[in-house]
């Protein structure tokens, strides 16, 4: 819960800054990239992440790493989380920026759950719908849950739309036990 909140605060704060200097998205595709370079090299997390390496350290890492790539302000932010020991919150604070962002854009995200791949058509066909809905623009993210026999699962924010074929089953179950039997 702390982090959730920490992480809130600092995402706030470099939004506002962002929105300020109408770089949204640049700002999204910035932390966004430094969340991942850091996730995908393994060597470096360590660094960044390991308590006992001195802060100067991780701050001669992010500027020789990231100096073309980040505004001036992005890259005083990330110096700011080390300073503050709130490094390791940087993805949390990235996805929390980004939902702020896609608030502001009239975005939201759809977390889809299939048996299996969609087509490119009928995800074309479900953003619309869930648009028309939600009446926001829908960004798909899917996932193919093996435990679904059949159907679809939606989430948006804290909706759930569960239109798999195990909860069908479920209510044709409990529509026939309470029903009586007719002669």
């Amino acid at each position: 819960m702390l982090t959730n909140t920490l992480a809130l605060k600092y995402a706030q704060a470099i939004y506002e800054i962002a929105d300020e200097k109408s770089m949204l998205d640049a700002v999204e595709k910035q932390l966004t990239m430094v969340v991942a370079t850091i996730a995908e090299h393994a060597d470096l997390a360590n660094l960044m992440y390991h308590p006992l390496v001195p802060a100067q350290a991780k701050k001669d890492t992010i500027n020789k790493i990231f100096a073309d790539e980040l505004d001036e302000f992005v890259r005083n932010f990330l110096l700011l989380l080390i300073d503050k020991r709130r490094e390791t919150a940087l993805a949390a604070i990235a996805q929390e920026y980004v939902r702020l962002a896609n608030e502001a854009r009239n975005i939201a995200e759809a977390e889809v759950f299939t048996a299996r791949e969609l087509s490119v058509a009928q995800l074309e066909a479900l953003a619309t719908k869930l648009s028309e809905v939600t009446g926001k623009k829908i960004v798909l993210k899917t996932t193919i849950a093996q435990d679904l026999l059949g159907g679809i699962v939606v989430k948006i924010g804290d909706k759930l739309i569960d239109g798999s074929v195990a909860r069908q089953l479920k209510a044709l179950k409990a529509a026939l036990l309470t029903k009586p039997a007719s002669a």
